[in-house]
């Protein structure tokens, strides 16, 4: 094999083999051959990392499909057609109030009269008339007529989603989280059993024949199980993705890309907003957001098969040629002494029940299931509930999306030099402060709504860090043996805050200000309910129960410590590649987790 320049990638990325080898990777044969980080490593990452724009375009689409506060009023009958919507609404419509008591026009009922004719002159008929809901004159998306100045086609109008069916616009929201939910289990056992690149493969080529049949439902019921599936291959996808770009470094650039990947999700909110404005059709829009995955299909001939999902299978001949390839890439000798799988035992399997066994650990596994919840809630709950604040759902998206990216470059440095639990309390602490707060400010006292936005936006800003950090403290409380399984299932656990939130938006038609005391208090729960776990950062991780039992049994200025133990040469293959992914850097103190 050919001799590349003595400048290596890795060097100018900041790690020099000698000090690579002397960190905890040296006990990694796979990173003591690619190093920790590398010319193909940062190659791959960007490649993999772009999809995620799209999983933000799928997820928060349905936002601009079914924008709130569109106008509509009933249907006129056929004797009425030549009449103007003023006309017809002057002479039909009752008058209603609103929470804040202003008085607008009902959209779901009209005077009970007899419409089979027009009158000569169109007279208000008096106050206290009979009304009735809009009649059943037609089909249901046909008994209304709906204002075309802004928005020309939406899911409300397609579907006929207002007055008596608009109940069901939240649980379409929902069911997208529950194939998230799913998509993410399923994501990662399929490609744990299968192989992260044909799982990647598999998954494009079913999203977007799935996606590009979402603009094509002509029923409700087709609508939501099509977009039930399509956030199933999303997620898996990027659960895959997400896999791949960890187990292809070590130590502190697991918390920096495990981070970075996040920045084109929060581009994506941004860039879905000019699309949006751009297509207010909402077929038109599913179709614009759908097409763009046909790009990711050269993935075929750019991403390879993950080298450590290859050695964990087995197939050493050819991770063996494929790490070759690597470290030549990254200006790397490949030493072929180094034996890529040791010797192993019997692999044992593990599974969710025994994070409940011990109470310590039991404890400490609810905690976070909870945490999870509140963060996930929280993040979603804010763009669900608060997505029309400023009366401008355009600029609260690009502005929400924005406010993200510093948020996972602070959480970055936070990790890094703060630790894990205090960042994570303080951050949820003020995203609850910030949330009571908007109680205090009524709607339409000031330009569009200037201290309401704000104040959401600073709770964005503190939950997206809190998120992020959270994935990190995560994968280091949990044992080595458990660690996939812990981070998991508090994933799963997440989801279920996520198919809440669209029915806490929705309690705003109850009280204005129920959906911030809601996503308020699950935050400020967490917020407490962080401070009582133990700390984990400058410490080993622990590899078995009994180290996670003991983590917190010896304190100092809230730091815990566990008892180290020797590197076993007997670690089973697959368990030590599966599990060398939460493997932290040894010398700098700190334990990166995945996300």
């Amino acid at each position: 094999m050919r001799n590349l320049p003595v400048l290596k990638p890795c060097c100018l990325l900041g790690d020099t083999p000698q000090r690579m080898g002397s960190e905890k990777d040296a006990d990694d044969p796979l990173l003591r051959q690619i190093g920790r980080i590398g010319k193909w490593q940062a190659i791959t990452f960007v490649v993999l990392a772009l999809f995620a724009a799209p999983v933000a375009w799928q997820m928060l689409v349905v936002v601009f499909q079914s924008p709130s506060g569109v106008d509509h009023w009933c249907k006129r009958p056929a004797a009425f057609a030549n009449w103007s919507v003023e006309q017809w609404r002057n002479y039909s419509t009752p008058y209603t109030t609103d929470q804040a008591g202003a008085l607008h026009w009902d959209r779901c009922h009209v005077y009970a009269l007899d419409y089979s004719t027009a009158p000569q002159e169109p007279v208000r008929p008096p106050n206290g008339t009979e009304t009735a809901p809009c009649p059943r004159l037609y089909r249901v998306h046909g008994r209304w007529e709906f204002d075309h100045s802004f928005y020309q086609w939406t899911i409300q109008e397609h579907f006929g989603l207002v007055c008596e069916y608009e109940y069901l616009l939240a649980p379409i929201k929902s069911s997208y989280m529950v194939g998230v939910m799913l998509g993410a289990l399923l994501g990662g056992m399929a490609s744990d059993r299968f192989g992260r690149r044909p799982v990647i493969l598999a998954l494009l080529g079913t999203l977007l024949p799935l996606s590009l049949l979402v603009a094509l439902s002509q029923t409700v019921m087709v609508f939501i199980v099509l977009r039930f599936l399509v956030a199933m291959a999303v997620v898996a996808e990027y659960t895959a993705i997400f896999v791949y770009c960890m187990e292809m470094v070590s130590g502190r650039w697991r918390i920096i890309l495990g981070m970075l990947i996040q920045l084109p999700f929060s581009f994506g909110f941004m860039s879905l907003a000019g699309i949006g404005y751009a297509l207010t059709d909402w077929q038109h829009l599913q179709v614009a957001i759908s097409a763009p995955i046909v790009v990711f299909f050269f993935y075929y001939w750019a991403v390879p098969e993950s080298p450590r999902w290859l050695l964990a299978a087995g197939k050493v001949d050819r991770a063996t040629a494929l790490i070759e390839s690597i470290a030549e890439i990254n200006g790397r000798e490949f030493d072929p002494d180094i034996q890529l799988v040791p010797p192993h035992e019997g692999r044992r399997h593990v599974s969710v029940i025994e994070l409940l066994r011990s109470p310590s650990v039991r404890y400490r596994t609810l905690n976070l299931w909870f945490n999870w919840t509140a963060n996930v809630l929280v993040y979603y709950g804010l763009i669900f509930s608060f997505a029309d604040v400023g009366d401008d759902i355009y600029l609260s998206t690009v502005l929400g999306g924005l406010v993200e990216v510093p948020a996972y470059l602070i959480g970055i440095g936070v990790c890094l030099l703060l630790g894990r639990r205090l960042p994570i309390a303080g951050t949820m602490l003020l995203a609850g402060g910030c949330l009571l707060a908007t109680i205090a400010v009524p709607r339409g006292a000031f330009a569009r709504d200037w201290p309401l936005l704000l104040l959401t936006l600073m709770a964005r800003f503190c939950i997206t860090t809190s998120f992020g950090v959270l994935y990190v403290f995560s994968a280091e409380v949990f044992p080595t043996v458990l660690r996939n399984t812990g981070v998991s299932s508090s994933s799963t656990c997440g989801r279920i805050g996520a198919i809440v939130a669209p029915f806490v938006a929705d309690m705003a038609k109850t009280y204005v200000h129920l959906p911030a005391v809601v996503l308020a208090v699950a935050a400020l729960a967490g917020g407490l309910l962080i401070l009582v776990l133990p700390e984990t950062t400058g410490h080993k991780l622990p590899d078995t129960l009994t180290e996670a039992k003991q983590l917190g049994s010896d304190t100092k200025n809230g730091a815990v410590s566990a008892r180290p133990v020797p590197t076993l040469k007997t670690t089973p293959p697959a368990e030590q590649y599966n599990n060398a992914a939460f493997e932290g850097d040894g010398e700098t103190g700190g334990r990166d987790g995945a996300k």
